[in-house]
């Protein structure tokens, strides 16, 4: 008979882990039939327990790798609330379904396996754009599958597709068509009152990691960057952009070397007025309308003074339409950190600005920048930006051109016009008045007075006070006012 194994050597499996008894029933059938009773070592018994460990460990882990496989289908995006898709996503569900269509000829699909279809790169990619950050859950739930890897590769496969030239000129192109610029002007003359105007340009910062070549071109006298050219319409939508130029670079030479250039010389020289709306870092052209200088609020009324006006609120919609550029997608800010080339982030640039048409066009919500971001976002600019120029060599041509507009609005002022309309109107309904005595011919003047007191006052406490219900006399004429008596 054998001696029992010596106590010191030996470990209980089932006394410390209870749960491992029941696993073992498997293979009790088989220690039954061939049981033998044999002498082992301290040394076996722990060699065998390993073997036992292993093989247990190795069969409860098996029956897990199906369940990592179905937990993905709890944590579809698409299965969240509308407000709280788009606050994460930044476009709608119906968007994002039809984006993944456009997307899926031109982007190659994974073959690893089935999370790394066409949607989960555009869902994690449009995660990526709106937040700056590689995100490893959705609402909360996380998703094993969503790795710094997988989010980088979508992220570059999503940004190609979207550059595909078939795509960018669907949602971003400079109007060729003269139907296209009247629609384009009509617009901005309707909301703004300044004619011939085709879009306003301005640029901003996008800052870059140190790049490894052409370092010079990119720093901008504070950090490296890539300077990023934007045209818009009256209704904020992208019909331009150019963020291939480096930080270095001014507001005019990355004009100058644009194709928007040559086509709106091209087409004043024709005949068809044309401009464009910049800012004060920009040289005055034919082709586009800055600020006069030295013009400031407590200047006085004069016709420079109304156009500064009408510029200001005209340009304004580039700012606004940048601000909301980069409030939507995060990734364009300063503080995000970028691990991308610079050939990468301008892509990046441009496939935000696509996204941006696509929500402006639908008119979905604008997540607004937080008061610190607002703050980082202005200093970066303000540093990264030359200060302008006091000697700015301006075509004289083109200070011909802003004189003759000049002088144009204050000639044509929205008040002058709407008010010589309506005098006019009133004119024609009154011309053939009905045939009147001489008494009513009197009265008939202070009952226009009143309308016309009533139309200056407002507020009921300020008009004039009439103590009557228009009493009638014997002679069946209404009694006037009471300060101006009948003749």
């Amino acid at each position: 008979m054998a001696e029992k194994p010596p106590e010191e050597g030996y470990i209980s499996v089932v006394d410390e882990e209870p749960e491992i008894f029941e696993l073992l029933k498997w293979d009790t059938s088989q220690t039954q039939k061939h049981h033998q009773p044999t002498t082992l070592s301290p040394s076996d018994h722990r060699g065998l327990e390993k073997g036992i460990y292993t093989q247990l460990k190795d069969k409860t882990e098996e029956p897990k790798a199906p369940e990592k496989r179905t937990k993905p289908a709890e944590v579809d995006p698409f299965d969240l609330p509308d407000p709280t898709f788009i606050e994460m996503f930044r476009l709608s569900k119906d968007l994002a379904r039809g984006l993944c269509e456009e997307l899926k000829p031109v982007m190659p699909e994974s073959v690893k396996s089935i999370e790394f279809s066409v949607e989960s790169k555009v869902m994690a990619a449009l995660a990526f754009f709106a937040t700056g950050k590689y995100q490893k859950s959705i609402h909360g739930k996380t998703d094993p599958n969503i790795t710094q890897y997988f989010v980088f590769t979508a992220v570059s496969q999503v940004t190609e597709a979207l550059n595909n030239p078939a795509i960018l000129k669907k949602y971003i192109h400079f109007p060729h068509l003269r139907e296209e610029r009247d629609n384009i002007k009509a617009r901005f003359y309707m909301k703004y009152g300044i004619p011939n105007v085709v879009g306003c340009v301005e640029c901003t910062h996008v800052p870059i990691a140190r790049p490894d070549q052409d370092q010079k071109s990119h720093f901008n006298k504070s950090y490296h960057s890539k300077k990023v050219q934007v045209i818009c319409d009256s209704d904020q939508n992208i019909i331009s952009v150019d963020a291939s130029p480096g930080g270095l670079h001014s507001h005019d030479a990355i004009l100058n070397h644009h194709a928007v250039k040559n086509d709106l010389e091209s087409l004043n020289n024709c005949g068809e007025q044309c401009w464009l709306v910049g800012g004060p870092h920009y040289a005055q052209k034919p082709h586009i309308m800055t600020p006069i200088p030295k013009i400031t609020k407590k200047s006085p009324v004069s016709p420079e003074k109304y156009y500064s006006t009408i510029h200001t609120q005209t340009h304004s919609t580039i700012i606004e339409t940048i601000k909301q550029l980069k409030s939507r997608w995060k990734c364009l800010q300063a503080t995000c950190n970028k691990q991308f080339d610079p050939q990468m982030v301008a892509n990046m640039i441009v496939s935000c600005c696509i996204l941006h048409n696509m929500c402006n066009r639908r008119g979905l919500p604008v997540v607004p920048l937080t008061q610190t971001e607002e703050r980082l976002e202005a200093m970066k600019q303000k540093v990264a930006n030359s200060p302008i120029s006091r000697k700015q060599v301006e075509d004289p041509k083109g200070v011909q051109a802003r004189q003759m507009l000049v002088e144009r609005l204050w000639n044509e002022r929205r008040v002058t016009p709407d008010c010589g309309k309506k005098r006019k109107k009133d004119n024609r309904v009154e011309a053939p008045p009905p045939p009147q005595t001489h008494i009513q011919q009197h009265h008939q003047q202070p009952m226009l007075t009143h309308e016309h007191h009533q139309m200056h006052h407002d507020d009921i406490n300020k008009r004039p006070r009439i103590v009557m219900n228009n009493p009638t006399y014997s002679l069946g004429v209404t009694s006037g006012w009471g300060h101006f008596p009948p003749h």
